[in-house]
């Protein structure tokens, strides 16, 4: 399994883990919680008292209606009299009944005229139910009055009603109803109870499922931060065990892993730099190799080359008249050739064998004016640029030598007449000679090649001078470089470091 994968799958465990334990949690506690709210027991509970309220409602009112319609057929339509009112009190208080009332009718409406209460009950005058009574006759008779009383209603004769009843709560009738209504309520509630826990199971699955997406989503967003550059680094190393040295990654993602991928930008830059270096190092031997065994052959055709040619010199006394210039013209030739290529072979010995620097102050100025003061070509100028005291910790002989070769370079790339500047000067922490010509310029594909031995654009040279200048530059830790010049030429500039304090108050 990849690392990616892995660490897909622990953030989404991390992320889970806790969200199904707390949902399940949830769940059990919200089904506890529903329980409590709807228990059987309750509706049953609730049931038998809908029952036993409209049983006991029930049989009041027919109590109620029964005395009534017995007391309209023996009482007259007049105030009860003394006999007629013990007779109603005993009749009430045996019927279980708390009232009996005579209205008349007066107006449109119906008075209080009398009232009885049972024996024994000692009360203030009850509540009218007159406004309530015409409703009542012209309905089913019963009264149940908002002022707290349940009653039937007889007619004595058309201008005379009674009504007799109990006094109940004012809101007795309400409760009633309400139990009714509420035993309907909790047995919907049963139903819902289990819709509702179908329906939260569901939802929580829901939730589960889309914080489940959410979590994945989340790892791999936060994942990929993490995996894909290792990846990357992965896919870089590869390739360079296969050798490929100029691979570079792009340092993203935390912080530790652009530290790894800098880390690693910084190795494989280090080993490019090696490799270049020992594949420069190997090319140098074999350059130098080959210069040392050219230096020494043309060392052993040069020296009994030069010795006849030096004993045809003696012998000129010898040549006729006619012939003498003729031949000293074609032996001075040779011997200009001679000394060319004993030059060229000198070249080729220095550069095979090029000595350690003996490393003391220098002024970089001196060696400038020094170089520019040397003769060079016919036909072209050399002028050093005045300029302060230039400190260097160098071998004098290496860096004359380098000095005179860019300067001879830039001599013979020169047309005649032209001028050749030579300036030596501080810039930062770093010792600057340069030599400007107005020659061509570089070749167009040669820039890049110029330093290499062997390298060279002209018919003469043996494209060793710069080559050694950049390893004379190596050896005092600094670096050389030709470039084309603004308006024309070339500029080469030889960097060395600056040497500190103590050897700068030499010139102080």
């Amino acid at each position: 399994m990849s690392l990616r994968a892995r660490l897909v799958f622990a953030l989404l465990a991390l992320a889970l883990l806790p969200t199904v334990v707390f949902t399940v949690f949830s769940l059990v506690e919200l089904d506890r919680a529903t329980q409590r709210w709807f228990r059987p027991g309750v509706d049953r509970a609730l049931e038998s008292a809908q029952q036993v309220g409209r049983a006991t409602l029930a049989r009041m009112e027919a109590t109620v209606l029964a005395q009534a319609d017995a007391w309209a057929r023996v009482l007259p339509a007049a105030p009860l009299d003394a006999a007629r009112r013990a007779r109603v009190r005993g009749s009430l208080r045996d019927t279980g009944l708390d009232f009996l009332q005579l209205y008349r009718r007066s107006g449109g409406g119906w008075t209080l005229l009398d009232q009885a209460l049972p024996e024994g009950v000692i009360g203030a005058r009850g509540a009218d139910l007159g406004p309530e009574l015409e409703g009542a006759l012209a309905g089913d008779r019963l009264l149940r009055s908002s002022r707290g009383a349940l009653a039937a209603v007889a007619r004595l004769d058309p201008d005379h009603a009674l009504a007799a009843g109990v006094w109940v709560p004012p809101d007795f009738f309400e409760d009633v109803e309400r139990v009714s209504e509420s035993r309907g309520l909790y047995s919907r509630l049963g139903v819902m109870v289990d819709v509702q826990r179908r329906y939260t199971v569901l939802l929580v699955a829901a939730l589960v499922l889309v914080l489940g997406v959410l979590a994945l989503l989340l790892s791999r967003a936060l994942a990929r931060p993490i995996a894909h550059p290792l990846s990357e680094l992965a896919a870089a190393l590869d390739r360079v065990a296969d050798g490929d040295l100029s691979v570079r990654v792009a340092p993203r993602g935390a912080r530790e892993l652009r530290a790894l991928g800098a880390a690693f930008n910084a190795m494989t830059a280090r080993l490019e730099e090696a490799r270049d270096a020992a594949a420069r190092a190997e090319r140098e031997a074999a350059w130098r190799e080959v210069a040392r065994k050219l230096a020494h052959e043309f060392k052993n055709i040069l020296t009994p080359l030069q010795l006849s040619l030096q004993l045809l010199e003696g012998d000129f006394a010898d040549v006729p008249d006619p012939r003498r210039g003729v031949a000293r013209a074609n032996l001075e030739a040779a011997l200009g050739e001679v000394a060319q290529l004993a030059r060229l072979a000198d070249q080729f010995s220095q550069y095979a064998r090029l000595p350690e620097p003996r490393l003391e102050a220098l002024d970089l100025a001196e060696v400038a004016r020094s170089a520019a003061g040397r003769p060079m070509c016919d036909g072209v100028a050399v002028t050093c640029i005045p300029g302060d005291p230039v400190p260097v910790r160098g071998d004098a002989v290496l860096l004359a030598r380098a000095a005179h070769n860019l300067v001879l370079n830039a001599c013979e790339a020169s047309p005649r007449g032209a001028t050749v500047e030579v300036s030596a000067r501080r810039e930062g922490a770093d010792a600057v000679l340069e030599v400007q010509d107005r020659g061509p310029g570089l070749p167009p594909g040669l820039a890049e090649r110029v330093f290499e031995p062997y390298v060279s654009t002209k018919r003469r040279g043996s494209g060793l001078g710069l080559s050694l200048v950049q390893d004379i530059a190596r050896q005092h830790g600094g670096r050389v470089s030709l470039e084309d010049r603004e308006g024309g030429g070339a500029r080469a500039r030889l960097v060395l470091p600056l040497a500190t304090e103590d050897v700068t108050s030499r010139w102080a």
